[in-house]
C-alpha cells in the first residue's frame, strides 16, 4: 500500500478537473481527501473496509457538493465535488493497485453490495512497512517512496499544468511596474 505522501500527490492530481485557476485551499482539500480513507486507522473500523470503497467516494462527492452548494456557480460546484470525489477515489485505487502485506489482501471496493476484498495483483506501488523497529526500515520506505514519487510526480505536474495552477504562473508575465 502507498504511503501517505503517495496518496497527496494522487489526491492533488486530480486538480485537473478543474476549469479555472485553483487557489492553495483547493490544493490543501484535495491532498487531504486524498489521505481522508486511512482515517480508518484512528476508528474502530477495518482498515481497507467501507472507507476504502465506491460508496465512500461517492459519499464525499455528495458530502462536498453539500458543502459547496450555498456557495458557488452550478458549474463550479459540480466541478469542485468531482474533484474531492476523485481526490477521495484515488486513495483506493492507489492501494488497490499496490502491494498489500497484510491480511486481508486488498480493499472493499463494493462495500455495503460485497464484503469480498479486491486486489489488483499489479503491484505498482511498493507495500510501505510499518515496523519502524526493524532492520532495513528506513531503506524499504525510501524504495517505496521514491518509486511513488517517480510514477505519481509526471501525473501530477500534467494535471496542474492542464489546470494552469498559479504554482507555474510566470514572474515575468507579470505587468512590468512603471
Amino acid at each position: 500500500m502507498p504511503s501517505p505522501v503517495g496518496h497527496a500527490l494522487a489526491g492533488l492530481a486530480t486538480v485537473g478537473l478543474a476549469s479555472e485557476r485553483p487557489g492553495w485551499r483547493i490544493l490543501t482539500a484535495l491532498a487531504v481527501v486524498g489521505m481522508l480513507p486511512d482515517v480508518d486507522f484512528l476508528l474502530p473500523l477495518q482498515h481497507r473496509g467501507p472507507s476504502h470503497s465506491l460508496t465512500a467516494a461517492g459519499l464525499a462527492f455528495a458530502g462536498a457538493l453539500a458543502v459547496v452548494s450555498w456557495r458557488e456557480e452550478p458549474v463550479r460546484r459540480v466541478r469542485l465535488a468531482m474533484m474531492v470525489g476523485a481526490a477521495y477515489l484515488s486513495h483506493s485505487v492507489l492501494d488497490w493497485l499496490g502491494e498489500d502485506t497484510w491480511t486481508p489482501m486488498g480493499i472493499m471496493a463494493l462495500w455495503p453490495f460485497s464484503n469480498a476484498f479486491y486486489v489488483s495483483g499489479l503491484d505498482l506501488f511498493k507495500a510501505v512497512d510499518r515496523r519502524y523497529w526493524m532492520p532495513g526500515f528506513w531503506g524499504r520506505n525510501g524504495v517505496a517512496l521514491l518509486r511513488e514519487i517517480a510514477i505519481l510526480a509526471p501525473i501530477l505536474i500534467l494535471s496542474m499544468y492542464r489546470s494552469r495552477v498559479r504554482f507555474f504562473d510566470r514572474a515575468d508575465r507579470r505587468r512590468p511596474s512603471a
